[in-house]
Formats: structure tokens, sequence, C-alpha cells
């Protein structure tokens, strides 16, 4: 008899169990399941994360056959027992579940391994993951920018650009509030941003922990199919998280973008808008921005890159505030070669006017990384830009561009005046 921990008429409920033969078989289960002696619920499983507590009991007088139980499923669970151990069930645990009124814990090691060799779980995640794809992507969206926001907290509070007194204030007490609760034994002097990083890694273990558990399950086990197809939807669920938390994490930098540079200011009037779709590219993304210098003056910069265009601002601080002039009009990304650096060094080259910027990041590191997300973006535009024209596509008013030789020389420090056109 197969025991499955999920039925049609409560699908908000995962620890309810359907039998195949009677009602009362179902209500047992979940009672030994999800309930401890006392009746108290769990929504962990197993139980604090360990296996051992699957059936933990407050009951002091738990009997020592009931542990010797539980080692030996821990056994089971690990593949050390034999197959024939493991596998074949004599009699159904429905019966013994109806026939007694005794909770989990004071089942014999039998019962409990007769139990577990009949339990289906694979329904239960099926049903569930196809709900999560919306929910965790949105949470792991508005992630990074939540820990983003606790640092600037914890760093400096006077960084936050607090325009009130009374906002201040908040944050004052909401930086005491943490200091205090991480002072608590329970917490482990665990960071806040280590409980919410929980639920970002727990979408991606799914995948893992069903695997696992089909490698342990025989293909003639009752739940052997619906593991596997909880293991391909927790797969595909991955790849949706990450996917639509990807595109609202973009939407969320272009909206703050849009709103922190004056746009029509830095392009001469003209208004632009970040969150659109482009003919080139598609939906335009965000790539990465921050603070560079011109290597010989120090003149102080502010670059940002889309994977259509990059624009090059002038900043300067003043009362504590950056302000934005423009520097260099929209460059676009297939225009554009970054020589490999030179410690925190590196060279922008304009293809379509033949200027070179020489360009200092802050750290080594940031110039390399500066230049890889340069050149993959450059890359990318310059192969769909050249598919576009062979396939006959008008792309703005280019015609034609440079062959991917002389890219390749421009790029080992030749003069863009040696560009060669190509249509």
């Amino acid at each position: 008899m197969a025991r499955r921990l999920s039925g049609s008429g409560d699908r908000n409920d995962p620890f309810r169990r359907s039998s195949m033969h009677s009602s009362n078989d179902a209500g047992s289960a979940r009672e030994s399941l999800a309930m401890g002696s006392a009746g108290t619920h769990t929504d962990e499983w197993p139980p604090n994360g360990d296996e051992m507590s699957i059936a933990a009991s407050s009951n002091s007088g738990a009997s020592a056959t009931s542990a010797g139980g539980y080692r030996y499923l821990s056994s089971v669970t690990e593949g050390n027992l034999p197959a024939t151990e493991r596998h074949d069930s004599t009699r159904s645990l429905g019966g013994m579940a109806e026939e007694s009124d005794d909770d989990a814990t004071k089942w014999s090691e039998d019962q409990v391994i007769e139990y577990f060799k009949n339990v289906c779980i694979g329904d239960v995640m099926s049903n569930y993951l196809k709900d999560f794809s919306e929910l965790y992507a949105q949470y792991s969206a508005n992630h990074d920018k939540a820990v983003e926001y606790l640092k600037l907290v914890r760093e400096s509070s006077s960084r936050l650009n607090l325009r009130s007194d009374a906002t201040r204030d908040a944050h004052q007490k909401l930086l005491q509030t943490l200091e205090n609760a991480e002072k608590d034994d329970r917490v482990r002097r665990l960071h806040l941003e280590s409980f919410l990083l929980s639920p970002v890694q727990r979408v991606m273990r799914y995948p893992l922990l069903l695997e696992a558990l089909l490698k342990y399950t025989p293909e003639d086990h009752p739940d052997h199919d619906d593991v596997a197809l909880a293991l391909s939807i927790a797969g595909s669920v991955a790849t949706e998280v990450d996917r639509k938390s990807e595109e609202l994490m973009n939407r969320q930098r272009l909206a703050e973008l849009q709103n922190t540079f004056d746009w029509a200011h830095l392009l001469g009037g003209v208004q632009l808008k970040l969150d659109t779709f482009t003919k080139l590219v598609g939906q335009r993304k965000f790539v990465r921005k921050g603070p560079l210098r011109k290597s010989s003056s120090g003149k102080h910069l502010y670059a940002i890159l889309f994977n259509d265009f990059m624009m090059i601002t002038m900043s300067e601080r003043r009362g504590g505030v950056w302000y934005y002039e423009p520097y260099r009009l929209p460059i676009q990304t297939y225009d554009l070669l970054a020589r490999v650096p030179v410690k925190d060094q590196f060279e922008l080259v304009n293809l379509k006017n033949g200027e070179v910027l020489q360009l200092r990041a802050d750290t080594t590191s940031e110039a390399g990384d500066w230049v890889k997300d340069l050149m993959k973006t450059s890359n990318y535009c310059y192969e769909v830009l050249c598919e576009a024209l062979r396939s006959g596509i008008q792309v703005s008013k280019v015609k034609s561009v440079i062959s991917p030789e002389a890219r390749g020389k421009i790029l080992q420090g030749g003069k863009p005046s040696i560009i060669g056109k190509r249509h």
C-alpha cells in the first residue's frame, strides 16, 4: 500500500494524506508525521532539520526501542541496509495505524521501517513546487536590494542621504534593534542577512534533495515516478526563478537609474526612457556602473553600461551630494572595444570616431571586470548587428561594420584609423 502525503481535497495543506483505502488511514498518517506527542504542528521537514527527529517527542519516557528505530531509519535513508530489508513490505502500515491509538513515538522498530517503506511525497513536491516560481522570483529580486540597504545602515546612516531627522531616527532605531537581536543566543550571533539568504538557497536545494531521494527510491516503489516528476519540476522552477528574478532586478535597476540621473540634461534635452525594448538587442538591460577616472588628469567620471549603449558622465560632489554632467554622448556598445587592463588602468576605444580614452578604476580587479563586461556586451551586439545587416534589416543608420580582423588588430594596440568597412 502506498501512503501519500497529499490529497486532492486540500492543496493548501502540505501534510494532508490520501489513502488508497480509507480516510482514517490518512488521518493516522497525518498525526504520525506532522504532530508531536503534544500535538504540536511543525512546518519543517524533517523537524528541526534533523532526520533523527522525524517522530521526536517531548515525552521523556520515549522507549529505547523507538530510538533504535530512528537510528535504523537513518541507516535506511543513507542506503546502508540490504535491498531486501529496505524494500520488502510484508504488511500494510495503514492497518496498524488504524488499529493503534498510540502516536508514532511508541511504534516498534519494525513499525517505523514498515511505515516509511510506503510513504510517498513526490506528489506533494510536484503540486507545491509549481506555485513557487513567482513568489521566490519576487523574493530573490528584492533580496540583494535588502542586503545592500542593511549594509548601508550598518556602515553609516550618513551614507543613506536621509532627508529628515525622523527618518534618521528610524534608521538609528533599526540599527539598535538589529544589534540587540544579534546578541540573543537563539540567533547564534548571525546577522539578519544570513536569515534573509535562506529562502534564496532553499529553492536551489530542492533539485539536489529530490535527486538524492530518487537515487534511493526503487523503480518499483509507488513514489518513484512522482519523485522523478518532482525532480523535473524542481529543476524547471529553479531555472524560472533565476530568469524571473533577473528580469525583476533589471527593471528595478533601470527604474533607479531613471530617477537618479537627469537624462534630459545629460543628453542635451532628449528624453530617454531606460526601461524599453530596443530594436537591436530587445529589452534593455543594465550591465554595470561605477566611478572611473581619467588616467592623465584624474578627472572623476561615472560610467553606466547597458547592453546597447554606454554613458560616461563627469561627477562632482557638492555639499555631500553627487552631481553629474555630460562628458561623452552615449556610445553604442558595438562601437566600443576595451583593451586588456594594466593593473588598474584600461583603454576604451570608440570605433565611431577613433577616440581612445585611458581610464583608471579604483582597483585592479574592477578594471578587469569593466573590460570583461565591456567586451562581452560589445561582442554580442556586434554579432547581432552583423547578422541583421546580412539579413537586410536596417538598424538605425548603420550600413556597414568593421571586419573582425580589424577589431582584433585594434584590441592588440593598433590605431583605430586602420578601420576597414564591411557591408
